[in-house]
């Protein structure tokens, strides 16, 4: 990729002027516009991080550029969720799949078979859930029936102790018919 896309965070938002470099990061998945601003891109947390660890962005912010950890670390005194949905996102992205944000704080992303994107809805949300932390089944249900709602499958990404990522399909099974 030619160029770094330079960005700024601006009311908690990470934002870039769109041009070709911006534009081309976003027929890949990266970024999203907004229909009252068609002159800037937005940036997801967990997406600023991945383009700045992978040396595609600077962040800006009012006291200079930002490396990596010290945009984490704002970024985690914004949303402390920020580490786990960056670690779940960039395993996503490895595996070369295009992950945009999800529909709510639990259902936190919507990804894209392979190949897919722009020519198809999203196929599943992912809901990222630190390893230890009880998650009661009514909420799994709960999520579960949603994206079903959605047609969408859900999947669970638990983020262990060494930032490893196993993945759970859930699945809504009705055998009173079977």
């Amino acid at each position: 990729m030619s160029g770094v896309i330079e960005a700024r965070l601006i009311e908690e938002q990470v934002i870039a002027e769109k041009n070709e470099k911006t534009d081309g990061l976003l027929s890949r998945g990266y970024g999203s516009t907004d229909p009252s601003r068609k002159d800037v891109v937005i940036y997801s947390y967990p997406e600023a991080l991945y383009l700045v660890e992978k040396g595609w962005m600077r962040v800006l912010g009012p006291k200079g550029e930002f490396n990596f950890n010290e945009l984490l670390d704002y970024m985690k005194s914004l949303d402390e969720n920020v580490w786990r949905d960056y670690v779940v996102y960039r395993d996503l992205r490895e595996r070369r799949y295009v992950v945009k944000d999800g529909v709510s704080s639990d259902l936190r992303f919507r990804v894209f078979e392979r190949g897919k994107f722009g020519k198809e809805p999203a196929k599943y949300l992912v809901t990222p859930i630190l390893e230890g932390k009880n998650v009661g089944v009514e909420k799994i249900l709960e999520l579960a029936s949603a994206s079903r709602k959605m047609n969408k499958e859900l999947v669970i990404a638990v983020v262990d102790r060494r930032n490893e990522v196993i993945y759970y399909r859930v699945s809504l099974v009705d055998l009173r018919n079977a």
